[in-house]
């Protein structure tokens, strides 16, 4: 296994991941940063979104087809409890 060593490590290549890079990349150019993802950062997050959040609004929606429509978005690779409640605030 290689090791890498770095400043700071962020977990997530999501919108907020790739914002929160940027930010430390401007206050100190000297700083390493590793952005850590499961999958190819074009293929997940915030860029694979599809055209934004979804939510139940019509009859025909349901928290489950939200929570299914989330869930295969991110490749069965996210957090089920976690998109469960966000399906549930949304």
């Amino acid at each position: 296994m290689e090791t890498i060593k770095t400043d700071v490590a962020i977990i997530g290549a999501g919108g907020a991941g790739l914002r929160a890079a940027i930010a430390v990349a401007e206050s100190n150019p000297s700083l390493k940063v590793a952005l850590i993802s499961k999958v190819y950062p074009m293929r997940s997050h915030t860029v694979a979104a599809e055209g934004g959040a979804a939510g139940v609004k019509k009859p025909t929606d349901s928290l489950e087809y939200h929570f299914h429509d989330t869930v295969g978005g991110g490749d069965w690779l996210c957090e089920q409890d976690v998109v469960e409640y966000f399906v549930s605030q949304a």
